[in-house]
């Protein structure tokens, strides 16, 4: 499938979403920032982990949601179910899991009083139980968190009684991604940076590949297929209800250099490896609110991986990164995979700069208004799903 290099296609196939300017205020106003950790973030299904992550019985992550001050705790039980709870005793609300991850060997303790709890929530054990009153242990357990799972990914709803299922929730996204192999790859690197910028201003940089030509000239090269002006076009688009997808075409006439030329040589020991739901090269996910799947068709091998932006502030977030590849059977093949994770590596570092750099614009108030064109249709649409869930700074 070639790249339709038409000029100003997305604006004439989504009308709806107008082509005017959109608002800087939410990305500075403390007040905008609000409503979002109300409306958004408590009222969406969140990304919180993969099953990988606690295979075994007692295995447990821990996730800190602080635009909710939320501490949420994912344990798999001994009866293999996987469970999320407030990371809370309910005793004097001490926060009763401290590490990230870890197993409970079955029972979880609460270090200031040592109350006890199953690795399914149950209240097991209270000290000097007989001097409290009336208390009945079947009514203190941990509090439950809505929790799901869609192809290995785990999500949880703050909400304790959610308007839909996590299967409606994703919509389009699950149907066009039922059965891709997330399980035949493990987590290969994973990077975590605590950045001066709105969590908004990250999820737009990554969302789009008009910067590519100048942003990641160095890293990139011509690496994506581009027009006779050397812009960088999308190969597909499409909008769901809350969540979005574009894709991109690798430039088939790019120069090799040396080293690839010898990692990218077919030896015939390394498996074909194809993600069979792709539309192009890369394509990139964006489920609503602040977690994205991007998948890599690497001719010989493929890959994905995940970013994650989680608000502590209006002009700091924490952007968490995971890049996932299948186990490799050769040394050629693991070089592969490592000159990936460095030219990933250098294209997100020249990201994390770029998002810094705007928001210090931003907070100037200079610009009342960001210009979006053709090829950032998906930040449109993301801003017009937020911006009904905060029902604010509304547009004209």
């Amino acid at each position: 499938m070639k790249t339709d290099m038409r000029e100003r296609r997305w604006a004439e196939k989504f009308p709806h979403l107008g082509t005017g300017p959109l608002p800087t205020e939410p990305y500075v106003s403390e007040e905008y920032f609000a409503l979002e950790s109300e409306r958004v973030f408590r009222r969406s299904w969140l990304h919180v982990g993969r099953v990988e992550e606690i295979p075994d019985a007692g295995d447990y992550l821990v996730r800190d949601i602080a635009v909710c001050n939320a501490s949420v705790l994912v344990i798999r039980g001994s009866d293999g179910v996987v469970r999320g709870f407030h990371n809370v005793c309910s005793h004097r609300s001490n926060t009763l899991v401290a590490a990230e991850r870890g197993n409970c060997r079955r029972t979880l303790h609460c270090r200031f009083h040592n109350w006890a709890y199953s690795d399914s929530g149950e209240l097991l054990h209270v000290p000097d139980e007989e001097n409290f009153h009336g208390l009945d242990k079947r009514d203190h357990g941990l509090t439950p968190v809505e929790t799901g799972i869609w192809e290995g990914f785990i999500f949880i709803h703050l909400d304790a009684d959610p308007a839909e299922s996590l299967r409606d929730y994703l919509g389009g996204v699950a149907g066009r991604l039922d059965g891709c192999p997330f399980g035949e790859m493990k987590l290969l690197q994973s990077y975590k940076v605590e950045e001066r910028a709105n969590w908004k201003v990250g999820l737009d940089a990554q969302n789009e590949l008009y910067h590519f030509p100048m942003l990641h000239g160095r890293a990139l090269g011509n690496l994506f297929a581009m027009n006779e002006k050397q812009q960088c076009r999308y190969l597909d688009v499409a909008l769901y209800d809350r969540h979005s997808m574009w894709s991109s075409e690798y430039n088939a006439e790019r120069e090799a250099t040396p080293l690839t030329t010898k990692l990218f040589a077919f030896d015939g020991f390394v498996r074909a490896f194809e993600i069979p739901q792709m539309t192009g090269g890369t394509d990139f996910f964006t489920l609503f609110p602040n977690f994205a799947i991007l998948l890599y068709n690497l001719g010989t091998s493929a890959a994905y991986m995940t970013y994650q932006f989680w608000p502590l502030a209006v002009d700091r977030t924490v952007w968490e990164t995971r890049l996932y590849f299948r186990e490799p059977l050769t040394v050629r093949e693991r070089l592969r995979q490592e000159y990936f994770k460095c030219i990933s590596l250098d294209t997100l570092q020249e990201d994390a700069a770029v998002h810094e750099s705007v928001q210090a614009g931003l907070a100037s108030r200079v610009k009342p208004h960001i210009l979006l064109q053709d090829n950032e249709i998906p930040i449109r649409h993301f801003h017009r799903v937020l911006e009904e869930r905060v029902a604010f700074y509304r547009q004209a």
